[in-house]
């Protein structure tokens, strides 16, 4: 009788372990990344013979001459003129200043 018992609770226990795998593996089947998702968009900087440093939109980089640009969401290079700031001997002109010097 009580080996009958332990076979039981064997039985029990696998089935039990059976059944939680089987489940578990089906949660993660319907899993979703957690986070952003990568926009597959890249601007190319080349720093030297045949070599290439891939950026994301948004990202910023300097040139050899100090030009500053940011890699945007075309995977094109555009000038950064956030941090651009024109100097006078009278007075100093705000980012929005000379965006809007620059339009007219």
């Amino acid at each position: 009788m009580q080996h009958l018992s332990k076979r039981a609770r064997r039985f029990a226990l696998a089935l039990g372990l059976a059944t939680s795998i089987v489940g578990f593996s089906a949660v993660q089947t319907f899993a979703q990344p957690v986070g952003g998702t990568d926009p597959g968009v890249r601007c190319a900087a080349k720093v030297g013979p045949g070599q290439y440093e891939f950026y994301l939109p948004g990202e910023k980089a300097t040139d050899v001459n100090g030009n500053k640009w940011v890699c945007g969401t075309d995977g094109q290079w555009h000038r950064d003129y956030s941090s651009m700031m024109v100097v006078s001997s009278m007075y100093r002109l705000t980012t929005t200043q000379t965006t809007a010097l620059i339009a007219q």
